[in-house]
């Protein structure tokens, strides 16, 4: 019996966040004895590529053109050329003892070739949103004003031909119940975790009279990192260091700032990101700008409890907010709370909070460990397996 795991990303074949934390998973379904095979497009090429127990599949090179024709309905989504040559490559492949682990960042695609698998195969089809379904309705908000046809059909004739939905958060958990309470013996929430535990007694935090605060990730219009910069100008804070790590080039709002205690780091590798972060930051940032995002967990968030920093949030009310505040990992306000998010800054001036605040996290590490994280979701599976 083989786990096919289909995923629109994965690392090393795409960097970031998302593709590392679906290897991560991968590497843990491996870890735990499933015959695991990732299944991805093989993006601007046509060709077939097998390597070890990943196939990439042909994608094409026509993204953009695809993802218009999605929102206007004539495509489902814009992975449908690739499903349908992909569908034609796993169908006889796929035998009806195992299982298709179909994950979503926010495209149908993934859901879409899970469910005519199982169409034709009977084989057992899992459904996890590593994020909700771009443009469907989650609690009753969308994504965002632009044009963009519903996907509630899509969703729910793709949806129904799933064994077993798993979601990365409680918040995109209680919206799929509501819509679909008829399914409500199948849909079960799995925090995805940090990937790889890292021995933070080998490293030493740089002492430094000012207290460092850094933003990590993605610029730009969900994240709005620039909050960080204008809590700092506003705060007035004495002894305050920020520190923006990523591509802030292109990000026009992070432009022009010319300040001695305001640092920007270009994207570092992982290894060198963790080594980094532990020997020279005391709090890390994390922001959402959008309440429909309260149905996400930012990654980062989990990095943060493996290095055991503190952290300010400015986050919708959501999954991520939560985790912050009713773990007492540090201080999470609403993103447009920004006298919230001084008295934040603030309070962390104490040091004797912020070392608080830091074995609140180093308690709980090894629950959110992925290692950890994935033993209730091999649950789910085994159960799925012997029915």
């Amino acid at each position: 019996m083989k786990l096919w795991y289909l995923t629109r990303s994965y690392y090393p074949y795409l960097k970031g966040g998302g593709p590392l934390l679906r290897k991560g998973q991968a590497d843990n379904f491996k870890k735990i004895g499933w015959d695991i095979v990732v299944v991805m497009p093989n993006y601007g090429s046509n060709e077939l590529k097998i390597e070890d127990d990943i196939h990439l599949i042909s994608y094409g090179k026509n993204q953009r053109i695809a993802s218009i024709l999605e929102r206007i309905g004539i495509y489902e989504d814009y992975l449908d050329k690739w499903v349908k040559n992909t569908y034609e490559y796993l169908k006889d492949k796929v035998k009806k003892d195992d299982i298709i682990f179909a994950t979503s960042g926010g495209e149908l695609g993934m859901i879409k070739l899970g469910s005519l698998l199982k169409d034709k195969i009977s084989c057992k089809f899992v459904m996890n949103f590593h994020d909700p379904l771009d443009y469907s309705i989650v609690n009753g908000l969308k994504l965002d004003n632009k044009f963009h046809i519903s996907r509630e059909k899509q969703e729910y004739k793709h949806l129904k031909n799933s064994d077993l939905i798993i979601t990365s958060s409680k918040t995109n958990q209680k919206s799929l119940v509501s819509k679909y309470p008829q399914w409500n013996n199948k849909i079960f929430n799995n925090y995805f975790g940090y990937i790889a535990k890292l021995d933070i007694n080998k490293f030493h935090k740089k002492v430094s009279d000012k207290l460092r605060i850094a933003y990590v990730g993605n610029m730009g219009d969900l994240q709005k990192p620039e909050i960080l910069y204008e809590v700092y100008k506003r705060a007035k804070v004495e002894n305050l260091e920020v520190y923006f790590i990523g591509n802030s080039e292109n990000y026009k709002p992070l432009q022009n700032i010319v300040d001695d205690n305001v640092k920007f780091i270009d994207f570092l590798p992982h290894e060198e990101f963790l080594r980094f972060m532990i020997e020279n930051i005391d709090i890390g940032f994390v922001s959402l700008t959008s309440d429909y995002l309260g149905a996400c967990v930012p990654s980062k968030i989990y990095e943060y409890i493996n290095l055991g920093l503190p952290m300010i949030g400015a986050l919708p009310d959501g999954d991520g907010k939560d985790i912050i505040n009713n773990n007492q990992y540090g201080m999470a306000c609403s993103y447009d709370d920004i006298d919230g998010l001084i008295n934040a800054i603030k309070r962390f001036q104490d040091k004797v909070f912020l070392e608080n605040i830091r074995n609140f996290i180093l308690n709980d590490r090894d629950k959110w460990f992925m290692e950890n994280r994935i033993k209730e979701l091999n649950v789910f599976l085994r159960e799925l397996d012997e029915n």
